[in-house]
């Protein structure tokens, strides 16, 4: 099974066949590849998002059109695709949100004017179909995961502990080393950074914790539970009294990080009198107007910083290094 992005917009028409569904008729350049039975996305170019998914129900038919410039009567060929119409996607899977992955970025069709089919490769297919499965979408039954992103019964990597810890204090206990396994698991990650989603949430905050160690901060991790919206917590060593917040949040790609849990994070600047700044630390994204909220935006980079996937992923390549 063959699977194609349909770029449709403007050039989309529409016909209802009762009895057999949504079925849509597109015309595109010809491809002789596009078979009967082939998998098909629908993109909607003037808005930039995908809306749903169905199977071509017939064979494409080849025929000529005639051009625009009547004079030279030159003909071009076009094809004529009927697809069933098998699942829309409520809300859309946007541009906006898939820019926030580097596999979904790679699934944005280009500006397409002469409405050509692009196709997917199996393992794009893949990607596209878990990331559908992941916003509680209906993915085509014949597809196939990759396990980039968290299953529900995902195995976790739970180990011994990734640091060595000193003594105790008021936010939790203070971070003195890395350990080997630090080491393996950020080189695991580097192999393959979707192995971060299998990572047990607590190894998750000890990597995190184990980075900033390695930067030369003093750092002190906190409990599991009861964190007081802080998970990891940074001492700049000489400079009295600066503190940093890490907030590390592992989540889902498809489960960005909202408003209001940032929100809370800057509440804690607020209140707390001997913090410098709050960082906010995800696998996953930030929800978009996070960015263009005036109360945030006053705050970053220097009070408040938002690190998602793409920058920790690099962050914590470059630990290996130090």
């Amino acid at each position: 099974m063959r699977h194609w992005i349909l770029p449709v917009g403007e050039h989309e028409s529409s016909l209802w066949i009762e009895d057999e569904g949504d079925t849509r008729q597109y015309t595109i350049a010809p491809n002789r590849e596009l078979k009967r039975g082939d998998t098909v996305y629908f993109w909607w170019n003037p808005h930039n998002c995908f809306t749903g998914w169905g199977v071509v129900a017939e064979t494409p038919m080849d025929f000529f059109e005639p051009e625009n410039d009547i004079l030279q009567k030159k003909k071009r060929p076009r094809l004529s695709v009927t697809v069933n119409r098998k699942k829309g996607f409520f809300p859309f899977i946007t541009a906006a949100v898939m820019r926030q992955d580097r596999h979904l970025r790679d699934l944005i069709p280009p500006t397409v004017d002469d409405f050509y089919l692009t196709p997917l490769r199996p393992v794009q297919a893949a990607y596209l179909n878990d990331f559908i499965r992941e916003l509680n979408l209906e993915a085509p039954l014949e597809s196939v995961t990759t396990r980039w992103t968290i299953p529900d019964d995902a195995p976790l990597i739970i180990m011994q502990t990734l640091l060595t810890f000193g003594d105790k204090t008021q936010e939790g206990q203070l971070v003195e080393m890395v350990r080997d396994p630090w080491y393996e698991i950020l080189k695991m990650i580097e192999r393959d950074p979707n192995e971060i989603y299998n990572l047990d949430p607590r190894k998750f905050e000890e990597l995190i914790a184990g980075a900033w160690l390695k930067r030369g901060y003093q750092v002190e991790l906190t409990p599991p539970s009861g964190d007081k919206g802080r998970d990891v917590v940074l001492t700049v060593p000489g400079v009295g009294g600066v503190r940093i917040f890490d907030q590390v949040k592992r989540y889902k790609i498809s489960r960005p990080v909202t408003y209001e849990e940032v929100s809370a994070l800057v509440g804690t600047l607020v209140f707390e009198g001997n913090v410098s700044k709050g960082i906010v630390t995800t696998t996953s994204s930030f929800a978009p107007k996070i960015y263009t909220n005036p109360k945030v935006k006053q705050l970053m980079p220097w009070r408040l910083e938002l690190r998602p996937r793409d920058s920790l992923l690099s962050w914590l390549n470059e630990s290996l290094k130090l």
